[in-house]
């Protein structure tokens, strides 16, 4: 398709919504009866949770339902028929609320018909008004607290009972349990048109569908199993949660089906209950996790979504670069301002690509005659075409021979090379600047005690990351305008930000006070580091330590 038929659609809102006992029947590639994984031959079973047709993690096989091999087959969905209707824990306090708001006979929601129409145009307003959605939200939390008051219905006159959430999944009604069939009902009676008093919106979403008859199944790439060294395989945390959803829920068929004691299939219940709730969330309060046989947690859903070790801060939204190294800091008055002292295992990882002209042509040569094993050497040489070719002792000699103008040659960091320093949380400019590199031995950065105070930094085992520009362009911007030099003055308030602090400025006190030394041990103390010039020094038999500061 040409760029003149693209037809342009600007994005207004995203809705997110439940799906429905149908909808996850209708994307499901399979249905789920077994909790065998695999048969004799260690082939995947039909119909079990690592079944074919919920797509492949072995190299060698293809899915049934879209033909495809693992690097093309994103997997499919599978589902579960319950036996019995299950809460959705996430979704328990807003069933609540449900519960509460609305009749339990006639399912209308407890306002009359005359007060419903000014509820909703008030609710437009505050929307349009106030601050949009969140407002509406605040606005309808209220409406539903004050529904709780109510005891008898505006439409039917029935009266209603108060509903408590014994936690995590269990709703009493004046001291007895409602069964979540029971509450599936309920919530089918309520009508579209009430709806949206409790923020939601009835065409993409029925509150019966937060109870669950039906239960997707993740596909098998989400689940991977893993090989083990002895050759057996270790399922994922899912799978193993999966497998014990669907061996309760057999056996709670049969036991309805064999019309077992009212107890036992309750006991199931619960059972099937628990192995559910903590499949969607294993952190909940008033539950024990689901453990391993070692007494490990398992790592179901809702932990592997949140938390910074989750997919989203973890996975999507954490950032990952190349020619970049993170260590512990430590101080190194000797070095300027603006040099950074690197670590040289660091210098001999981290390169610079260098593009060989007629002029550098011998000096790029002997960093490629070193190799990547001796410093100052060089990792690998680029072909004008992009291709990355590794030094080693075996190619050595060969590129040797293969290298010419045009070729970039990736060398080690160097004494003088610009590097971007970088100290998190980055909350302002000078939270990363560009420092020269001095390469010294040691397994640490090393920076200027006098450059703490932009990065906010200490040396009470803080970390810093550098990143080596990779381009001419972008060594010439973080020189120009990122350097420690330029960053001086604070842009907050107008002073020096780069200076003595703490113990610099307690020890430049102690030096400069006024206390009195013969002017002999004085010059001794000023040769021994190295200063030779002692025409500043006042030609007295005594001096004091301002005096021989004002030397320095």
């Amino acid at each position: 398709m040409s760029p003149q038929n693209y037809i342009y659609k600007k994005v207004e809102k995203i809705i997110f919504s439940v799906f429905s006992s149908q909808q996850i029947k209708k994307m499901a590639s399979a249905k789920i009866v077994t909790p065998e994984l695999y048969d004799k031959e260690g082939y995947p079973v039909d119909g079990g949770l690592m079944d074919i047709r919920l797509g492949v993690i072995d190299p060698g096989l293809r899915c049934k339902t879209c033909r495809s091999k693992l690097k093309e087959c994103n997997g499919h969905f599978g589902y579960i028929e319950l036996a019995r209707p299950i809460v959705h824990i996430s979704f328990v306090n807003i069933v609540l609320d449900l519960l509460r708001s609305s009749c339990k006979e006639c399912g209308r929601v407890l306002i009359p018909q005359n007060k419903i129409d000014k509820i909703m145009a008030d609710l437009d307003k505050i929307e349009e008004e106030e601050g949009g959605l969140e407002a509406r939200r605040d606005a309808i939390k209220k409406i539903i607290s004050n529904l709780r008051t109510i005891n008898k219905c505006p439409y039917c006159k029935a009266r209603q009972q108060k509903i408590k959430l014994e936690k995590p999944t269990t709703f009493m009604e004046n001291e007895k349990k409602i069964s979540p069939i029971e509450v599936r009902t309920r919530l089918e009676k309520i009508p579209d048109e009430d709806l949206e008093i409790f923020g939601l919106n009835p065409k993409s979403i029925r509150p019966e569908w937060m109870v669950l008859t039906v239960l997707p199944i993740p596909p098998v790439t989400m689940r991977p199993s893993i090989t083990l060294e002895t050759g057996e395989r270790s399922e994922d945390d899912l799978t193993h949660k999966l497998g014990d959803i669907v061996r309760i829920n057999q056996r709670l068929f049969e036991n309805i089906n064999a019309g077992a004691p009212e107890i036992i299939i309750e006991d199931l219940w619960d059972l099937l209950q628990y192995h559910v709730t903590t499949f969607f969330d294993n952190n909940v309060a008033q539950l024990p996790p689901a453990r391993h046989r070692s007494g490990q947690p398992l790592k179901t859903i809702t932990e592997r979504i949140k938390s910074k070790e989750g997919r989203i801060r973890h996975n999507l939204a954490g950032k990952r670069t190349n020619f970049s190294s993170r260590t512990v800091i430590s101080p190194d008055p000797m070095l300027d301002l603006d040099e950074v002292g690197l670590p040289k295992s660091v210098a001999m990882k981290l390169t610079i690509p260098e593009i060989i002209n007629v002029w550098n042509f011998e000096y790029l040569k002997r960093f490629v005659e070193k190799g990547p094993h001796k410093y100052p050497g060089a990792n690998y040489i680029v072909r004008p075409d992009g291709k990355k070719k590794k030094i080693t002792d075996d190619t050595k000699e060969a590129l040797l021979e293969e290298i010419k103008p045009g070729y970039a040659v990736e060398r080690h960091l160097m004494n003088g090379d610009i590097a971007i320093f970088n100290r998190q949380p980055s909350l302002h400019r000078m939270s990363m600047m560009s420092h020269r590199v001095k390469v010294l031995p040691g397994k640490t950065f090393r920076l200027n005690p006098a450059v703490c105070a932009p990065y906010n930094a200490d040396f009470d085992g803080d970390e810093m990351n550098i990143h080596i520009p990779q381009t001419e362009e972008a060594r010439a911007e973080a020189e120009q305008l990122m350097q420690v030099k330029t960053q001086l003055i604070s842009p907050r308030y107008g002073l020096s930000i780069i200076g003595c602090i703490q113990d610099a400025v307690s020890g430049n006190y102690l030096l400069t006070k006024e206390m009195e030394i013969g002017r002999e041990e004085a010059v001794d103390m000023l040769y021994k580091i190295g200063i030779n010039d002692f025409s500043k020094l006042p030609n007295k038999a005594k001096v004091n330590g301002r005096e021989i500061f004002s030397v320095l």
